[in-house]
């Protein structure tokens, strides 16, 4: 079973975040339930880092439904592709982009995402 297939056992709605490619091209993918649960997905496996506060999980939730994620149609990889993958019992899209500066929307909602996971990375 590979990462996508056990994340795909957590309930939804869900936020995959993270990113892939570069020199060592090792992705780095992480999974937030609705619930405020944050897993990191490493070597086919599940690891529960942390539970997400309230009020970052509101942030995120905001910022996602003022973008009307659920209509973007970005699909722009590069050699560091960033994405961000929402499922929810209505709908599953995924975006994918390289270049920040010109995904400001999609840049807020990962830097908000990521600064989620800012304990792991320390």
């Amino acid at each position: 079973m590979n990462t996508r297939q056990i994340a795909g056992t957590l309930k939804s709605p869900r936020i995959h975040f993270g990113k892939r490619g570069g020199f060592t091209n090792i992705p780095l993918e992480y999974v937030l339930t609705e619930k405020g649960q944050l897993f990191k997905l490493e070597n086919d496996s599940l690891l529960k880092i942390r539970k997400v506060s309230s009020g970052q999980l509101d942030n995120i939730n905001s910022l996602i439904s003022n973008t009307s994620f659920r209509d973007l149609r970005i699909d722009e990889p590069g050699n560091i592709t960033y994405f961000i993958r929402v499922v929810t019992n209505d709908y599953d899209n995924e975006a994918l982009w390289y270049d920040s500066s010109e995904m400001q929307g999609l840049a807020m909602i990962y830097k908000a995402l990521m600064e989620t996971t800012a304990k792991e990375e320390e």
